[in-house]
């Protein structure tokens, strides 16, 4: 078998960033597209986030095309509007593709018709205009894995909420209701799990004139305005999720997400009718770390 088709549809963040590094060095891969949406950024610094990262990795060619700039039905919320991962890469060399990224998706779709893997890292709006534009989008996608959530935990914009699903709670209810045949949720609940060490922050930060360093450094910055003794890498551990779904464990459920009391909450289905999502309960992060650090040595 050759490398899995994928196409990641992110959000412009640091995370974002480090799981589309890893994704475009692993050989197991053929990153064919990458879509921008709303969420950390808007989604034309997005797209540029997304092309920088990975020409970090050495990807100068996979396209990159801007997506939903708005939720589908409330008004837009960004959560890093300063744009951080700007300030550490800089600008991109090349310019986002012509095609939009649900147009870029729904080709790719047909293309790779049911070997097609898709990596949600923001909020879900551009996975949603596919469904909506084309029903049998869903059903030609092999594995959907979603990073979003807050199953059993508390969530981290809201006391109920995550926020990849509370930036738009319309659009990921649309794909949580969608005919995808394997549907990943990896919610806070593993990736909070997911953590790189101060100390081995401050490792890779000495050496500041490279990305690894540049990247580590603003991690650390991170741990330590927040008091917290680690970082999260929620985006990395979706990735490798994607790679090899044997590294979690599964409840599956029929998922649904709350959008009037509690927005963006995600709980089991009162719908049976719904399809089944495996939402990731436990995870091991050291082939995480281990594919993390050997992305960032050589960066």
């Amino acid at each position: 078998m050759g490398p899995i088709p994928v196409v990641v549809d992110q959000d412009g963040g640091v995370d974002d960033a480090l799981a589309l590094m890893l994704l475009a060095r692993e050989p197991l891969v053929k990153l064919h597209g990458v879509g921008a949406v709303h969420g950390n950024v808007d989604a034309y610094a997005a797209a540029r986030n997304g092309i920088r990262a990975l020409e970090f990795a050495g990807d100068h060619a996979t396209p990159v095309a801007v997506g939903a700039a708005q939720p589908l039905a409330q008004p837009r919320h960004l959560s890093h509007p300063g744009d951080p991962l700007a300030a550490i890469a800089g600008k991109p060399e090349r310019k986002p593709a012509g095609d939009g990224a649900v147009e870029q998706m729904l080709r790719l779709s047909h293309e790779h018709d049911g070997e097609l893997c898709v990596l949600a890292l923001g909020p879900l709006t551009n996975i949603a205009l596919a469904v909506e534009a084309d029903p049998g989008f869903a059903r030609r996608v092999r594995r959907l894995v979603v990073m979003g959530g807050a199953y059993r935990v508390k969530g981290n914009v809201r006391e109920y909420a995550e926020a990849n699903i509370w930036h738009d709670p319309e659009a990921a209810d649309v794909v949580l209701s969608a005919a995808f045949a394997d549907r990943i949720l990896v919610p806070l609940d593993v990736t909070r799990n997911a953590t790189v060490t101060r100390m081995w922050l401050r490792w890779l930060a000495k050496d500041a004139d490279r990305l690894r360093g540049r990247i580590a450094g603003r991690l650390l910055e991170f741990s330590v305005a927040t008091g917290l003794p680690s970082r999260p890498l929620h985006d990395p551990l979706a990735a490798v999720i994607l790679l090899d779904p044997s590294l979690a464990t599964y409840h599956h459920r029929s998922m649904a997400v709350a959008l009037r009391e509690r927005r963006g909450t995600i709980s089991s289905a009162t719908d049976t009718g719904r399809p089944v999502t495996a939402v990731a309960v436990t995870a091991d992060t050291s082939t995480l770390l281990q594919s993390l650090f050997r992305t960032l040595i050589r960066s």
